[in-house]
């Protein structure tokens, strides 16, 4: 519904969340603002933490203004807004022996040596179905590279750690904004290829 009509903007948008939580019971929400919100002056940022304590859902505000806004900008402008919710890359605990077994199964099933096993943090971004993404992750480490993250993650608590020590790679060419706020926010390293794999990759 038109919400900036309402007298109370964040109460409306506590009943319109508070519904959604209800019948879907997501991991997180994202709050679309359009150029209707800046007109009306609607404080988005403001609210959302407000609401988010209270529903108790992790709420993400991405801005995307434009009368003509085409899906591709919109799914980079989302990316690139939660790019800020993921947590840093020193405070994450990452489980070394998990990873040190799947290169051994590595080094078993395809006679690489310890010292041919890519041994840093990538990180993909870019909507995939899941069973792509799964195919990519199955094809990657047949060139024993092994995927650390996802952006975004199957589940909002398993969202990567980001950071200087971590290589981001984005699985569609549209996401320029995305790429730009993990290097420029968090400090990760850009590969600079068309695609994560082939001969271009």
């Amino acid at each position: 519904g038109d919400i900036s009509a309402q007298l109370n903007d964040q109460t409306e948008l506590e009943k319109i969340c508070l519904r959604i939580k209800s019948d879907r019971n997501p991991s997180v929400i994202v709050w679309i603002g359009t150029c209707t919100t800046e007109i009306v002056k609607m404080d988005l940022e403001g609210i959302a933490p407000k609401v988010e304590k209270l529903i108790e859902i992790p709420i993400v505000v991405a801005r995307a203004n434009g009368l003509d806004y085409a899906f591709t900008q919109g799914e980079d402008t989302v990316l690139a807004a939660m790019v800020h919710r993921c947590p840093e890359y020193k405070n994450c605990k990452i489980n070394w022996k998990e990873k040190d077994k799947q290169f051994e199964v590595l080094n078993k099933e395809f006679l690489f040596k310890e010292s041919q096993l890519k041994r840093f943090d990538l990180v993909l971004f870019g909507s995939l179905p899941s069973s792509v993404a799964s195919q990519l992750n199955s094809e990657l480490k047949r060139q024993s590279i092994l995927v650390s993250g996802w952006l975004p993650s199957q589940k909002y608590s398993e969202l990567p750690g980001l950071g200087n020590k971590v290589y981001v790679c984005g699985v569609n060419p549209f996401l320029s904004r995305t790429a730009t706020t993990l290097m420029r926010r968090k400090g990760c390293q850009l590969i600079g290829a068309p695609f994560p794999i082939g001969p271009d990759g």
